[in-house]
């Protein structure tokens, strides 16, 4: 397992398969919050409106029955677009073929204390005081368990010209019966803010 951290200190992951790293997490409102601070960032207006409908949880503190509040939902594609220029050079929303490989490939990276020793030394304190409460409420045998590309939100993926999302959230986040590898999630109002909707970064490394 190859690992990184991007600048917010989150993890990146080496997808090889794919020729890209991807992160390993949904993106934080933590994360995203950063890039808000900034010049370039969406302001505060827009912020309480992704929070009107996908409230925040702290970092310190997500449970459980929580955990989804910890990443950014009610995201629209271009604002992950927008997040992803300001993460720099080569970063962007992957394809839907980039995230099911990531997806295929991760069962195969079964967890062990050494792994996880060498994925913490790249992070920031606050990625790994988020890393260590996840691994305690899910205790993953593989990085797909820690990963939550399954169990997490839907995640807005390039389809070509167009966008559409992967995942399956938990059923009491948010009932379906989706299967990433089968099914694309196209909302019916594609402007809606959804609060199952998130995202993630891939950085391609060719």
């Amino acid at each position: 397992m190859q690992s990184s951290a991007d600048h917010t200190g989150f993890p990146l992951i080496a997808v090889p398969e794919a020729g890209i790293e991807m992160q390993l997490l949904p993106v934080a409102k933590v994360q995203f919050e950063r890039f808000l601070a900034g010049p370039d960032g969406l302001g505060d207006i827009w912020y309480e409106a992704a929070l009107a409908v996908h409230a925040r949880v702290s970092w310190r503190s997500f449970s459980d029955e929580d955990r989804e509040r910890l990443f950014l939902g009610g995201v629209l594609p271009a604002e992950g677009a927008r997040f992803a220029a300001w993460m720099g050079r080569g970063f962007d929303l992957p394809t839907l073929a980039e995230w099911r490989a990531a997806c295929r490939a991760l069962p195969a990276e079964v967890l062990t204390s050494a792994k996880l020793a060498a994925l913490r030394s790249h992070l920031g304190p606050v990625a790994c005081a988020v890393l260590d409460r996840l691994l305690d409420q899910l205790q993953p045998s593989t990085l797909l368990g820690l990963s939550l590309m399954r169990g997490g939100l839907v995640e807005w993926v390039r389809d070509g010209r167009a966008f559409c999302g992967l995942g399956s959230p938990r059923p009491e986040f948010c009932p379906n019966v989706w299967d990433p590898f089968s099914d694309m999630v196209r909302p019916i109002r594609p402007a809606d803010r959804l609060p199952y909707f998130g995202f993630r970064l891939v950085r391609r490394m060719r």
